[in-house]
C-alpha cells in the first residue's frame, strides 16, 4: 500500500533529511478533530446501584449539587440516602451533567495535543483539493509512502479515518471510555471524506524535537527510512527551479533513492482531473532509472 503526504517547499527537506513532521491534533484545520460526544448523564439506577460501591466518584457529585444548592447535607448522608434522595435531585443532575460533558468534549482535542501527534497521510494522489490546500495551490509535490516502512519508532494506533455525519458518541462513565476515546482520533466528519486519511499516531516524547522556532512553536519530527519513500510526484504548477531542486536531490542520492519513482501531474485535456504520468511521459509507468534522468524541462 503507498499513502501520499502533500508537501509544500517542506517536501525538499522532507528528501534531504529523511525526516516527516508529527503534528498535535490541535494545530490541524479541522476544529473538531478528536472531539466525541459523551452521554450527558449516568442513569439513575446505575447510580443507584453503585453508589455503594463507587462512593468516590459521587463525591463530585455531591459537590456540584452543593454548589447549586440542590443538597445541604454531608457525603455520608447524601450516600446513605441515595435510594430516596437521588430521584428528586436526578433532574437538577442531569442538567449539571450536561453543561460539563459539553464543556469536556470540546476541550478533548487541548487536552491529548501535549502528549500525542499525529502523522497525516492520503490515499489518493490525484485528489484537487488535496494539491490545493496542502501542495501550495499544485506547487508542491506528493512524497509516496509505504506506511509498513516508515520506521521501528515505538508507535501507536494506526489506521484510515472513518467519516460520519455526526460525532461519536461515547460512554465516560463505561469501562471501554480509553477505547471510545482513541476512536474519536480515526472520525472526522463528512466533509473531509474526499481525503481518505490514513494516520499513525506517536507520543511526542519520542519524537526529535528541535528547538522552537522564532515563532514559538515546538515541532517534532519522525525518522524514516529511504525505503518508505516510493513515489515522488510534481506538482501541475510547480516551478522549475523547485521541480530541478527535487529532481536533483533524487539524482545525487542513487544509492539512496534508485528505487524511487518520479511522476508529475497535469491537467486532464477535457475533465477536472489530474493525470498522474511518468517523467517518460507514460501514465503510471515506473521509471526505469531515476538515476538517469535529464534535467530537460518536461512541460
Amino acid at each position: 500500500m503507498i499513502v501520499y503526504k502533500y508537501a509544500d517547499d517542506f517536501g525538499l527537506k522532507i528528501l534531504e533529511d529523511l525526516r516527516l513532521k508529527i503534528t498535535p491534533p490541535n494545530e490541524f484545520n479541522d476544529p473538531f478533530e478528536i472531539t466525541p460526544l459523551s452521554r450527558r448523564a449516568r442513569p439513575l439506577p446505575e447510580m443507584i446501584k453503585d453508589a455503594t460501591i463507587e462512593s468516590p466518584y459521587f463525591r463530585a457529585v455531591y459537590e456540584d449539587m452543593v454548589h447549586d444548592g440542590a443538597y445541604s447535607g454531608s457525603f455520608e448522608q447524601f450516600i446513605r440516602d441515595m435510594p430516596t434522595e437521588l430521584p428528586k435531585h436526578y433532574p437538577a443532575y442531569k442538567k449539571l451533567s450536561a453543561k460539563e460533558m459539553a464543556v469536556r468534549d470540546l476541550t478533548a482535542l487541548d487536552e491529548v495535543s501535549p502528549e500525542l501527534g499525529i502523522l497525516c497521510l492520503s490515499k489518493p494522489r490525484d485528489d484537487i483539493p488535496m494539491w490545493s490546500y496542502y501542495a501550495n495551490e499544485h506547487r508542491g509535490i506528493a512524497v509516496g509512502l509505504d506506511p509498513d516502512r516508515i520506521g521501528s519508532l515505538p508507535e501507536g494506533p494506526r489506521g484510515f479515518v472513518k467519516y460520519r455525519k455526526n460525532r461519536l458518541r461515547v460512554n465516560p462513565f463505561s469501562k471501554t471510555f480509553h477505547k471510545e476515546r482513541l476512536q474519536t482520533i480515526f472520525t472526522k466528519s463528512f466533509a473531509w471524506r474526499h481525503e481518505q486519511e490514513y494516520r499513525r499516531v506517536f507520543r511526542l516524547g519520542d519524537l526529535v524535537s528541535p528547538t522552537a522556532g522564532p515563532d514559538g512553536i515546538q515541532r517534532y519530527f519522525l525518522d524514516i527510512s529511504s525505503d518508505a519513500i516510493r513515489e515522488v510526484i510534481l506538482g501541475c504548477r510547480i516551478n522549475p527551479d523547485f521541480k530541478n531542486k527535487i529532481r536533483a536531490e533524487l539524482a545525487r542520492r542513487k544509492r539512496t533513492f534508485g528505487h524511487v519513482r518520479l511522476f508529475r501531474c497535469q491537467r486532464h485535456p477535457s475533465r477536472f482531473e489530474l493525470k498522474i504520468v511518468s517523467v517518460e511521459g507514460e501514465p503510471g509507468s515506473p521509471n526505469p532509472s531515476i538515476q538517469q534522468y535529464s534535467e530537460r524541462s518536461d512541460g
